[in-house]
């Protein structure tokens, strides 16, 4: 009797003290549990608030599910009639005019947009993910082939250092000698062969390898760019490739645009004296337009459009009688002689919005009344 009480008090410890093992263990878990919890949280709210989209890819995140790509309207278009959005990219909300119903109520048959590309003077780039970029490609396309308008890419190059820093406002040019150094864009080339597949999946409209390019990197570096960049782009999308033109003055004309199929302008008014500014503009306008049909001309390309035209500058301080007049001269510089008129939705960094102003109903009447 002895032997077996004193194993079974032997055998009640160790058995008080394995529920106390687990007892601790399962504590422990719990402690490891939220703290796991709260890191994930707190790194989901930290991308948020830079403004990052989360990555379709990793612990605890199922992947994207996409929807069959969208068809593109089989309308031929005649004149190219719409907005330049560029942010609208990263958020549905971000373009005033970002309201299907209302485009389309506006005789709009096409809109661009601009995925943001970051680099930094070692050439080191950071864009959206690229599950990312085809999801919104997938909602934007879908959105806006459905109501009949087309859409057409244009990346915007950003440089900063920082290349975690927030992205807005106007995209800012690389200096001139990091620019210059061979194989600086070697990086942001593999982003656009990535893209430009897209752009080929998602039938878009046209296709330009970046946003006002002589503008980012230099004239000189930007034109022997394009014609390396072309065949690259070329191998993915069957597209037309647009050549968006930052700064339409003559040193231009050195830009070599051979094999490309759209030359796109960019140009607002001068600022200034609104008076003086709009009565110089019709004269600015024509010899812009002029001189784009020139370098087509000359290097075989078979369109021209004004590929973001509008106020932004000093014209933003123009009346809203004088922003209308500004599109009106545009207009009607450009009937009969390019292709397309894309007109930019100022976005909230310019400080002014062109929904329901004289402008809008500017814009209105001539995509749909006095444009073919």
């Amino acid at each position: 009797m002895t032997t077996i009480s004193s194993n079974m008090v032997s055998f009640l410890k160790r058995v008080k003290l394995s529920k106390r093992h687990l007892i601790l263990i399962i504590l422990g878990l719990f402690v490891l549990l939220g703290t796991i919890s709260f890191l994930y949280i707190r790194q989901k709210q930290t991308r948020s608030l830079k403004g990052e989209p989360r990555q379709s890819q990793g612990w605890g995140q199922k992947p994207f599910i996409l929807s069959s790509p969208a068809q593109p309207p089989k309308n031929k278009i005649l004149t190219y009639k719409g907005f330049w959005m560029p942010c609208s990219f990263m958020n549905d909300s971000c373009q005033p005019m970002n309201d299907v119903n209302l485009l389309k109520s506006m005789g709009v048959n096409i809109i661009g947009i601009a995925p943001n590309i970051k680099i930094n003077s070692k050439g080191e780039v950071k864009s959206f993910p690229m599950d990312y970029i085809e999801k919104r490609l997938n909602e934007i396309t879908r959105s806006y082939y459905e109501a009949g308008i087309r859409v057409f890419i244009s990346p915007s190059l950003d440089f900063t250092e920082d290349l975690n820093s927030r992205s807005g406002g106007e995209p800012r040019p690389i200096p001139k000698e990091a620019a210059a150094k061979p194989g600086f864009l070697d990086k942001y080339d593999l982003i656009i062969a990535e893209l430009a597949k897209l752009a080929e999946k998602y039938q878009v409209e046209m296709f330009s390898p970046m946003n006002e390019p002589d503008m980012q990197v230099g004239l000189i570096v930007a034109s022997t760019w394009g014609q390396k960049i072309l065949p690259v782009i070329k191998q993915s999308y069957k597209g037309k490739v647009l050549w968006k033109v930052g700064r339409a003055e003559p040193s231009s004309r050195n830009i070599d645009f051979k094999g490309y199929d759209v030359i796109g302008i960019d140009f607002t008014a001068p600022g200034g004296s609104e008076t003086q500014s709009l009565a110089g503009f019709p004269q600015i306008t024509s010899k812009i337009i002029n001189d784009a049909l020139t370098w087509a001309k000359r290097d075989g390309i078979s369109e021209v459009i004004l590929s973001e035209v509008g106020v932004w500058g000093g014209a933003r301080e123009f009346s809203d009688s004088g922003k209308a007049t500004l599109h009106k001269i545009i207009f009607e510089q450009g009937k009969g002689k390019v292709k397309g008129f894309i007109i930019l939705d100022p976005p909230p960094d310019q400080g002014w919005s062109i929904k329901n102003t004289k402008s809008a109903e500017e814009i209105k009447t001539w995509f749909t009344e006095k444009l073919n």
